[in-house]
């Protein structure tokens, strides 16, 4: 879910006047999950002598054993899963050592329902929780297969964005300590975080006053593309993001003005 954290805002501007004092994106958002959409997406497990490779099927994919070690994952991420049962797994992801979630995944008795219970450990100290179930699109048995994003439970995310003048941006997520800085030409910006990927930045560009176009790389590899929009009433931005290749696959997240 959200999944890289994986969700991350970009914006950048071809038109500096767009993002001049009082523009529609300048405030306090947080995430409405009633009104949001993370379903419908795909992700993949496939057997392996070690274990199993994870892939969302066009920018991600990494192996991983089920012996409780860690492994390699995104950048300098890494998973590590042990076995809690029949067709149950406790998994930890981390990033540079720290912890960042801890998982229960848990296939039902007939296989079709995969079932991700997570908690999440933020950069300000606290934790939320989170619930994701996966229906079966393929495969007979067990983990192996391709599975699809039903149901998504859980995410109190909140974030500032300012326009200090024209040109410039700031957006903060006070819960991951992340903030990002820069200017609204297109170019990128890093992300600055104590758990950031190294090499992971954003670009944002704004189509119009109450649009912009949104970017995330790490490195030179893009991760995500997307859009985010302001309602005409000011009272709602949305941010609709993809995986490329993956364009059919959309998550959208509203937010509510504070």
């Amino acid at each position: 879910m959200k999944h890289l954290a994986l969700a991350v805002a970009v914006l950048a501007t071809s038109a500096g006047s767009a993002l001049a004092a009082n523009s529609p994106f300048d405030g306090t958002w947080k995430l409405n999950m009633a009104k949001s959409k993370f379903t419908g997406t795909t992700i993949t497990y496939t057997k392996t002598a070690r274990g199993y490779r994870f892939s969302n099927g066009a920018t991600v994919s990494y192996a991983f054993g089920t012996d409780g070690k860690d492994y390699p994952a995104i950048a300098d991420r890494t998973t590590a899963w042990t076995p809690a049962g029949e067709g149950a797994w406790d998994t930890v992801f981390k990033a540079k050592g720290k912890v960042m979630s801890k998982s229960h995944r848990a296939l039902s008795t007939d296989g079709k329902t995969l079932t991700v219970s997570t908690t999440l450990y933020r950069n300000d100290g606290t934790t939320s929780r989170e619930t994701d179930v996966y229906s079966r699109v393929s495969g007979a048995k067990g983990l192996a297969g391709e599975w699809r994003n039903t149901k998504a439970e859980g995410g109190n995310d909140t974030m500032t964005i300012t326009t200090p003048s024209a040109g410039k941006f700031m957006i903060d997520d006070p819960t991951d300590k992340e903030t990002v800085t820069g200017s609204t030409n297109g170019s990128p910006a890093k992300i600055a975080s104590p758990t950031a990927p190294p090499g992971l930045m954003v670009a944002y560009k704004a189509v119009d006053r109450g649009k912009w176009d949104t970017t995330t790389k790490i490195g030179e590899k893009v991760y995500a593309r997307g859009v985010m929009t302001v309602s005409a009433d000011g009272k709602t931005l949305s941010e609709t993001t993809w995986v490329p290749g993956k364009e059919a696959e959309k998550s959208v997240s509203v937010y509510d003005k504070q």
